[in-house]
């Protein structure tokens, strides 16, 4: 019995411990990261840029786990909208750049990220210390795909032989979309790890990118997405996602 209240104490110290240092805000200044290598977070980032600042914040995160940029943050909050900005993907308007140069481009952006998703999860962990950046971490991620389907659509309409080569693939570029929808939806299940305002904002993020995109849905992937809808319904009580999922279940 002494030994379950030892352990019930450390769990709570451990939690206590958590939520405050989040309160605390211990990520570093902009000054501090820049010491460290950190490339210039004013400046559109290319994957150098995106490189650097990963082996940076993979030796933050060894030495001072609770020390990421995080969002809204006084001290670090401008970097970390950086690695989510989706101004870093401007080559996609560049017109000197071929449509085949630019899908090569776009999809190494899904490895940034599952990269700096990586870096900010913890797999040990059930209840995630950087929940918000993730969360906002997994609407970088809708966007970006969201861009390759754009980028697909554009490419299908192409006649040049190099366009015509990558046309094949635009069923796998549906599913990669699909995919993120879906584990996005999943995440979103777990309400209770976020805020209320970002829950918003991630509903209305998914309501959008489904409206856009439904079109194309067969039944079965307009099906996979009631079911994955319906968990999210069934795991909150907010009235904003249960009245936009209802909506889009019986639009689907």
């Amino acid at each position: 019995m002494r030994s379950y209240f030892i352990l019930a104490f450390i769990f709570f110290v451990a939690l206590y411990s958590c939520n405050n240092h989040k309160e605390q805000d211990l990520s570093f200044s902009i000054d501090e990261y820049n010491k460290l290598g950190m490339p210039d977070y004013s400046k559109v980032w290319s994957f150098k840029e995106y490189s650097t600042t990963l082996v940076v914040l993979l030796n933050v995160k060894n030495e001072k786990p609770y020390s990421l940029p995080i969002k809204d943050s006084k001290k670090s909050g401008e970097l970390f909208n950086r690695i989510t900005n989706l101004e870093n993907m401007q080559f996609l308007k560049d017109n000197s750049l071929a449509l085949h140069e630019k899908a090569h481009l776009v999809s190494a952006f899904l490895g940034v990220y599952e990269d700096f998703t990586d870096l900010y999860a913890n797999v040990l962990m059930k209840k995630q210390y950087y929940h918000r950046e993730l969360l906002y971490l997994y609407i970088f991620g809708l966007n970006v795909t969201q861009k390759m389907l754009d980028l697909a659509d554009e490419i299908n309409e192409s006649e040049i032989p190099a366009d015509i080569a990558m046309q094949s693939g635009y069923k796998s570029i549906q599913g990669i979309y699909l995919s993120g929808l879906g584990q996005t939806l999943e995440n979103q299940k777990y309400v209770s790890r976020y805020r209320k305002d970002d829950l918003d904002v991630l509903t209305d993020s998914i309501s959008s990118s489904v409206r856009r995109n439904m079109s194309w849905f067969d039944q079965d992937m307009s099906e996979g997405l009631k079911q994955k809808m319906h968990a999210v319904m069934d795991s909150t009580s907010s009235e904003k996602i249960k009245t936009e999922y209802t909506n889009l279940i019986d639009i689907l």
